[in-house]
């Protein structure tokens, strides 16, 4: 009788613990995909990132990519990439002005910005909007779907160390989310 309780309990205690320990985790909120004017454009956003900000309230500095790929969902083979866009964003605590000192880069703009408190960069720094991703127009009709990478890099490890050990990670934070299949073209 004794053993079945404290199995329960163990049970029980794993299952709340695990529970908790998701919620905490960073996630995705998103993708959310809308077709304007023959365009695909995705929006997203990083939720659950005090682990994240505590790291970047501390001084180091993060770089954080979005990476954002539309695929062809295929019944049978492998699913087939059709057109990707990534977007690098690093912020740095700079503890001599009192700042944080953000860049943004998705490829051909480059974007700097200066803000006085974490709270006014938090929304600029975790959430993409507006990612032209596609136009339809030279897409076949089919399902597609979106899938999102987030990856977390701290400033401070050498690149190099990646090379030479593969057993150090170059990522803090790997996140993939994919977004349910919609169809594009004519209905058949």
């Amino acid at each position: 009788m004794n053993k079945k309780l404290i199995t329960l309990f163990l049970a029980c205690l794993i299952l709340i613990l695990s529970s908790m320990a998701s919620a905490i985790r960073p996630h995705i909120f998103g993708p959310q995909i809308k077709i304007i004017d023959n365009n695909i454009i995705v929006n997203l956003s990083l939720q659950n990132i005090s682990d994240l900000e505590a790291v970047i309230n501390s001084g180091v500095g993060k770089e954080i990519i979005f990476t954002v790929e539309l695929l062809r969902d295929w019944k049978f083979w492998p699913d087939e990439f059709v057109a990707s866009k990534t977007f690098r964003k690093i912020i740095k605590y700079d503890y001599l002005r009192d700042q944080y000192r953000a860049t943004s880069y998705d490829g051909l703009n480059r974007t700097e910005k200066q803000f006085n408190n974490y709270y006014s960069v938090r929304n600029w720094i975790f959430t993409e909007k507006g990612i032209k991703l596609a136009n339809v127009r030279g897409l076949e009709p089919d399902e597609y779907y979106v899938r999102v990478i987030v990856e977390s890099k701290s400033l401070k490890q050498l690149p190099v160390i990646g090379m030479l050990m593969h057993l150090v990670p170059e990522t803090d934070m790997t996140i993939v989310k994919e977004s349910s299949d919609f169809h594009i073209g004519e209905e058949q």
